[in-house]
């Protein structure tokens, strides 16, 4: 049942404002092409000063040239500073904090006229929002901006604060996520939302990632006379099979997860001769051979065990030639997240979605990896990703978002900060 001062607070949220500021941020180019120029910049200025219009305290901060991270920051208390959220909090439940999480960086729009309209251009049609980024994710980010206004402008005091994180680099190493963490602005976050497009289902699990680089060295010879040297590619070969064997091995031993499916172990990149070893040519038996594995994780699996299991298997593979050589790197690891559904920032999010709705909320997961594995993986912060835009549209050409999904997340958001933090 939503309340008379629930209602005061939806009433603050303008439709067409909130419309208009997914147009606006999509039509910013926030693709990181370095080489023109052209990074997430120019969309986190216009988050920050729309941030500083709805009267919320900001910081903007670079994590590397031209990619910056925005914070911003609500509490009714009057004497509060944003800087409170660098300093260690004074017990650890002193106050709630609520974050509300999203990126600025959109990936590559690909061959422009293999759109129907300019990948920029954000264009409505039949409902829907046209433009790379609308789904992926600046209308999710919009979202939070419009519930946090609403909040702000009908006066309601909070048992706690809202924090908005607006970062760089989702899309590749996620180190505006990292550079958030490691700058301590996170500390004091008690649960996030992350406002990632998910038909606004509520998904309370993620998979993990990690990401495992192998490399078999053996000895590089004239492709007519490779008894001369010793080819790498073979052994390669065995570990590639060991690998195959190895995810069969866990899909029998962990299952499938209720929202996750299945665990995964994939080889992405598979190249002869390794990185930085030259040019593959014809008549050249190469000196390495080189495989990235991309290992998808669910609850209940030990990246560091299977890390350690894998290299087992590249080691015995150059076992059977001592003029092989073999290396390994751990290049990432993201452990799998599962947010129970009663904990109060899942209830807060289904109460918010069956009051606006009148029917239950869809809960879900995440097959890929997002900012919000990083912040529970580094902080434990409980995680639920939940925002509009089909599932299976991101990184598509004609990305889209619908009108529909857009002004519900926006009022769930809003609900789910009231009820969550009191």
């Amino acid at each position: 049942m939503i309340s008379d001062l629930e209602r005061r607070v939806l009433d603050c949220i303008d439709d067409d404002e909130l419309i208009g500021w997914v147009q606006a941020l999509t039509r910013i180019p926030s693709v990181w092409k370095p080489e023109q120029g052209i990074g997430e910049e120019a969309a986190a200025r216009w988050v920050e000063a729309h941030c500083r219009d709805i009267g919320l305290q900001t910081r903007f901060e670079f994590v590397v040239p031209g990619r910056p991270n925005v914070i911003a920051a609500y509490a009714s208390s009057p004497d509060f500073s944003i800087e409170e959220l660098l300093r260690p909090p004074a017990s650890p439940h002193a106050r709630k904090w609520l974050m509300f999480e999203g990126h600025t960086d959109v990936v590559t729009e690909g061959d422009p006229t293999q759109w129907t309209d300019p990948p920029f251009s954000a264009v409505i049609r039949d409902g829907r929002i046209y433009g790379r980024g609308a789904n992926d994710m600046k209308a999710g980010l919009c979202c939070a901006l419009a519930a946090i206004k609403a909040i702000v402008r009908s006066g309601v005091d909070l048992n706690g604060g809202i924090l908005l994180g607006a970062v760089c680099d989702e899309e590749g190493g996620m180190i505006g996520i990292k550079h958030f963490v490691e700058r301590g602005w996170a500390d004091h976050v008690t649960a996030c939302i992350v406002c990632e497009p998910e038909e606004n289902h509520l998904c309370i699990a993620q998979k993990g990632v990690m990401w495992l680089r192998c490399v078999i060295r053996g000895v590089m010879s004239h492709g007519a006379m490779p008894l001369t040297g010793v080819n790498a590619m073979y052994p390669m070969a065995r570990f590639l099979t060991m690998v195959q064997a190895l995810e069969e091995r866990e899909i029998v031993r962990h299952g499938r997860h209720e929202f996750l499916g299945q665990p995964s172990i994939t080889p992405t990149i598979v190249m002869s001769p390794a990185r930085g070893e030259g040019e593959p040519q014809a008549n050249v038996m190469p000196g390495a051979a080189e495989c990235v594995l991309d290992i998808r994780l669910i609850p209940g699996q030990d990246p560091d065990a299977l890390a350690r299991r894998v290299e087992q298997m590249l080691a015995a593979c150059v076992a059977v030639d001592d003029r092989l050589r073999y290396a390994f790197e751990v290049v990432e690891v993201r452990h799998p997240i599962h947010t129970q559904r009663d904990h109060p920032i899942v209830q807060s999010l289904a109460s918010a979605y069956t009051d606006l709705t009148g029917t239950p909320p869809i809960y879900g997961g995440v097959p890929g990896s997002t900012d919000g594995t990083i912040l529970h993986a580094r902080k434990g912060i409980p995680i639920v990703t939940c925002g509009p835009g089909d599932i299976h549209i991101p990184h598509h050409v004609d990305e889209w978002v619908s009108i529909a999904e857009i002004k519900l997340a926006a009022r769930m958001y809003a609900l789910a900060a009231m009820r969550y933090l009191g």
